[in-house]
């Protein structure tokens, strides 16, 4: 019988060491399965030292009468334990289900319907609610249109790091709004630099000047009306198009706000205000260096305009020009009378100090290069990875209506990380 008792309480003691290994359980839990296994050690050994004989099994029977009151403390742990491990079974299957669905091209087909059956954007998440609700996939009202097909949520990618490009490597901050606080007093003045304590001397408080501005977001939206007689058919088709011209158009305006500012007069109802231009700046600041353009040649101007940004991190600078611009740096040509070459924009931008070159036609006259550190511009808002898709009918004109919006801004973070290049 000892025996028996003890091989019991080493089962005990184990099923009970690895209870106490479960994630689901909290700190008073673990506090009485490890009273528990502490009494069932000390028992163990009290058995183990008890000598064959009545007296032992009179001691032993008592002892089963413990244990079998510490089981009962842990009936309802056991119960709770099963409860949390069914509820995470059930989400763990919804999980599976949702991911299962939004995989398929029936998710597809699906959300090209709602969209097509929606007259509003409450029409478009109730429609495509019901296609959830079906595949038993149930989401928290007014999340729907969260729910994207991951054919949808691709292609919103696709689009994003195709068309996005040097947009992509802006710090996004993923805040709200952003305040940016800058010592903008020269680092070697005295009165800015670290100094050095002598016995018997008092210590001198740094003197600096903040300069401190406001990142802030605003809505940016594209309407796309697309006539039903003309609509497409093909699900697929709708979507790209939908997608692709709405982030297309936002893409764009972003870039375009960043380096010479929307060209919206400032009392226009559709101006972007949200992002801070780099180009559109006529005066130097404590962000911006202005240069006009003097030398006879271009490239002396091109690689003034690079080393008067502040880059001590070494970080990568990027340099935009028009296509025009690049040829007149990359041509090479011995003499007069010699045939030129081209060098490769890479040896251009090794040439001027810059990392990458961009050619771009939105400088136009505003500006003949923009430099810029693109780690030291800081975006702000959800821009444009978290899309709110939206749908409307026209029934006076048969229109249907697309509006894609985010909430984006951005500004100048880094002290002379920009710098603008004007024409003569």
């Amino acid at each position: 019988m000892k025996e028996t008792f003890k091989s019991f309480l080493n089962a005990e003691i184990e099923n009970k060491q690895k209870l106490l290994l479960s994630n689901s359980i909290n700190d008073e839990d673990k506090a009485l399965i490890q009273e528990q296994i502490d009494n069932l050690t000390a028992m163990l050994e009290k058995v183990d030292a008890l000598e064959e004989g009545e007296q032992a099994n009179e001691a032993i029977e008592e002892l089963k009468q413990t244990v079998t009151e510490m089981g009962e403390k842990l009936t309802a742990l056991n119960e709770k334990l099963n409860q949390t491990k069914q509820e995470d079974n059930n989400e763990t299957e919804i999980e599976n289900k949702m991911e299962k669905y939004l995989e398929t091209k029936n998710s597809v087909r699906d959300f090209a319907a709602a969209i097509r059956a929606s007259k509003t954007a409450d029409e478009f998440r109730a429609n495509w609610n019901e296609y959830l609700v079906a595949n038993s996939i149930t989401v928290e009202s007014g999340s729907e249109d969260a729910f994207l097909p991951s054919a949808v949520k691709g292609r919103i990618q696709d689009l994003f790091e195709k068309n996005a490009g040097w947009l992509a490597d802006l710090t996004n901050t993923n805040a709200k709004r952003f305040y940016v606080r800058r010592n903008t007093n020269d680092k070697n003045d005295e009165d800015s630099r670290a100094k050095g304590w002598t016995k018997g001397k008092t210590k001198v408080a740094q003197e600096i000047e903040v300069a401190a501005k406001l990142i802030s977001p605003q809505f940016i939206y594209k309407l796309q009306e697309i006539d039903l007689q003309t609509k497409f058919e093909n699900d697929e088709d709708l979507i790209n198009y939908v997608l692709g011209e709405l982030v297309n158009q936002i893409l764009f305006e972003e870039r375009r706000a960043i380096l010479v500012g929307d060209g919206r007069d400032a009392s226009s109802d559709y101006k972007i205000n949200s992002f801070e231009s780099i180009g559109l700046k006529d005066a130097t600041d404590a962000y911006t260096t202005v240069m006009t353009a003097t030398s006879t040649f271009l490239v002396d101007d091109a690689r003034a305009l690079c080393d008067a940004i502040v880059n001590e991190n070494n970080a990568p600078l990027y340099v935009f020009m028009s296509k025009a611009d690049l040829r007149t740096l990359s041509r090479v040509s011995a003499s007069e009378t010699s045939t030129p070459v081209y060098m490769s924009t890479e040896q251009v931008a090794e040439q001027i100090g810059a990392t990458k070159i961009f050619t771009t036609d939105l400088l136009g006259e505003t500006a003949k290069m923009v430099a810029m550190l693109p780690s030291e511009y800081y975006l702000v808002g959800e821009g444009v990875l978290n899309p709110a898709l939206m749908t409307a009918h026209d029934i006076y004109k048969n229109l249907d209506i697309y509006r894609y919006e985010c909430v984006a801004g951005g500004g100048i973070n880094g002290l002379k990380s920009t710098a603008v290049l004007k024409a003569n």
